[in-house]
């Protein structure tokens, strides 16, 4: 394995019971780099997304890590599932992150509480501390889900759907954050949405799944019309506004 790659599929065939998912999957995740894994709902996402974190193992092939070791991984889940499970407030929910480390038995410390604090500083909500995080609003609960992952002091943050239900704005703003806390820290960031558009000019390589077909590249490549048209096929051109690629 190259020195700079954290992460590789080898041939990796996914399923469940007798469904078999996604077969032939090869590609590379590479230290510090901001990877996006995009399809729709059903193409086999979080399927890739289990494997990866270990919940599945595959049917055939290897996912293999940097000096054969498990790595750590900043879990940022879709804020919907912890609505109604967790009544706890921002800070009690980001102290959760530092569980995995400390184990069942231990509580966490002054220092634990402190670091809390400082990752929510981070994404901007230390003011958000003691409020309840079932009141909070959609972008306030994500950056608080994003200073829990935080804690774990990650090899790489793997967010899943972390805009999902937000408007424009929202999503910019924690697209913002993503790109400042992987700059400011060099973590890796595995960004998994079902919005083309969404990662068009923030991922530096794409994996894009469509009904068995996946595509591994670079942003560049990926987003070309006769790529889109091969995956999705439908007509799409990739228009440059203001610097920037959006997807038409």
């Amino acid at each position: 394995m190259p020195t700079n790659t954290l992460i590789q599929f080898k041939n990796v065939t996914l399923g469940y019971g007798q469904r078999t998912i996604l077969t032939g999957l090869n590609f590379s995740i590479l230290d510090g780099e901001f990877f996006a894994i995009i399809g729709a709902n059903g193409s086999g996402k979080t399927t890739i997304l289990r494997a990866l974190l270990g919940i599945i193992k595959p049917r055939q092939g290897a996912v293999e890590f940097r000096d054969g070791q498990r790595l750590r991984f900043g879990y940022v889940p879709q804020r919907g599932i912890l609505d109604e499970i967790f009544p706890l407030t921002a800070r009690e929910l980001v102290l959760m992150g530092c569980y995995g480390r400390l184990g069942v038995l231990r509580r966490p410390s002054k220092a634990d509480r402190t670091l809390a604090d400082k990752n929510l500083d981070r994404v901007g909500a230390v003011r958000l501390a003691g409020k309840r995080f079932a009141d909070l609003s959609g972008g306030q609960k994500q950056r608080v889900l994003i200073a829990r992952a935080l804690m774990a002091d990650a090899h790489a943050m793997v967010l899943d759907e972390p805009t999902d239900g937000m408007d424009l704005e929202g999503q910019h703003a924690i697209l913002e954050l993503i790109e400042k806390l992987r700059s400011e820290s060099g973590v890796t960031v595995i960004y998994v949405t079902h919005r083309l558009n969404e990662l068009a000019n923030s991922a530096q390589r794409m994996l894009l799944l469509h009904e068995g077909r996946v595509r591994i590249g670079p942003t560049e490549e990926i987003l070309h019309a006769e790529v889109l048209r091969e995956v999705y096929g439908v007509d799409a051109r990739v228009a440059h506004v203001n610097g920037k690629r959006v997807i038409v």
